[in-house]
């Protein structure tokens, strides 16, 4: 059997990877070899990606829908927030994974294989030897993007599990020009559950049920819960045409579980691109595939996830704490929170690039009860 040899394997093709392909080509690095690998046969239009963002996103063609305002409830209290600056995007998987794959196809030191199994990975000398279900592969340098369970640390650490239906309605109209981010927010059976509505168009919808818990939920748990919430908003006489199901970890991962390796770098999820306080990590994946490929060309390597400010690593750890140790009152700390928080500072925070006085509002609009009795240290 032959083996491949390349400059560097990437394992997955998730958002990650292909957005850190897309980048390669964008910058013509043409002087390495890479070498894709994903386990699923195919790409399926089976999530969605939404972000903040002040139009500086370079891919403005996969944008399907934006909105200048967002909403969240509590026991039928409603707060609306609204931004001409900074609009709420909404991508669509089968659009990205279209542009991705499209890029690839006409890079020629850019190889995408699906439907391969990673079996094992042994290190030799500096290299790598990549088996898989179907042949062996031969690396200078690995980027590993496969999300992982069981390497993040024990606390604080909650799961985040979410079910969405893309509907079209028969009958009724739903006309609002604002997306729920957080509608119906409530505490059920130790789960801190929201509703995430988005009208994609006049008679479609995305409706998702998101649940906090400390342990994950399954499709079946969460149907229940988006049946009640479909019934709860009067939506009825409809279509399902596509779901969306996933399980995003909110923690730390626990570095010493990983390869570190000189050669062996991570990115997406188990490099540390999902947001620990929310679960947000489209953007911080672009941010990393651009610096990562700058540093490429410059220096000839690449980087994992580069460290959080301290002070956003600080804030983030203590909500996340503040929410394992005070579950049954996240509708509460987040309705206050974000009754209290200007438009744009709470923003500017949940994108990563708040300014001094951000942090001073962001503080002041915390329920003090809850955060001074957190201990982010353990």
């Amino acid at each position: 059997m032959n083996t491949k040899k390349v400059d560097y394997i990437i394992l997955g093709g998730g958002c990650s990877a292909l957005t850190f392909a897309s980048e390669l080509s964008k910058n013509n690095v043409k002087n390495l070899s890479f070498l894709i690998i994903e386990e699923k046969k195919k790409y399926e239009d089976d999530r969605s990606w939404c972000f903040w963002d002040n139009q500086n996103y370079k891919n403005k063609n996969l944008i399907s829908r934006s909105w200048k305002a967002f909403s969240i409830s509590c026991n039928r209290k409603k707060i609306i927030h609204c931004s001409e600056k900074y609009k709420y995007n909404y991508i669509r998987s089968k659009d990205f994974y279209n542009y991705a794959c499209n890029v690839i196809k006409k890079t020629k030191n850019i190889t995408l294989i699906l439907g391969e199994e990673v079996l094992n990975i042994e290190e030799k000398q500096g290299s790598f030897l990549v088996k898989t279900n179907k042949s062996t592969y031969h690396a200078k340098k690995i980027l590993d993007t496969r999300p992982k369970k069981n390497i993040y640390k024990v606390s604080p650490f909650l799961f985040q599990s979410f079910l969405g239906y893309e509907i079209i309605l028969n009958k009724n109209k739903y006309l609002t020009e604002i997306v729920g981010i957080m509608e119906n927010m409530r505490f059920e059976k130790n789960n801190f559950i929201f509703d995430y509505i988005l009208p994609l168009r006049k008679n479609c919808l995305l409706v998702e049920v998101t649940s906090f818990s400390k342990t994950s939920l399954s499709t079946k748990q969460l149907e229940i819960l988006i049946e009640k919430t479909l019934k709860g908003n009067n939506i009825k006489n409809f279509k399902i045409i596509r779901k969306e199901y996933g399980v995003i970890p909110m923690g730390y991962i626990n570095k010493d579980l990983l390869n570190n390796g000189n050669n062996y770098f991570y990115a997406g999820s188990i490099g540390g691109a999902v947001r620990p306080s929310s679960g947000y990590a489209f953007l911080r994946i672009q941010k990393w595939a651009e610096e990562a490929v700058a540093l490429l060309n410059k220096k000839g390597e690449i980087l994992s996830h580069p460290k959080e400010k301290i002070i956003i690593r600080y804030l983030d750890k203590l909500f996340l704490r503040v929410l394992e140790k005070n579950l049954s009152s996240a509708p509460f700390i987040f309705y206050i929170f974000l009754k209290r928080i200007s438009t744009k500072s709470f923003i500017r925070f949940m994108i990563g690039n708040p300014n001094i006085i951000d942090y001073l509002k962001i503080i002041l609009a915390m329920p003090k009860k809850y955060f001074l009795n957190a201990n982010i240290w353990k």
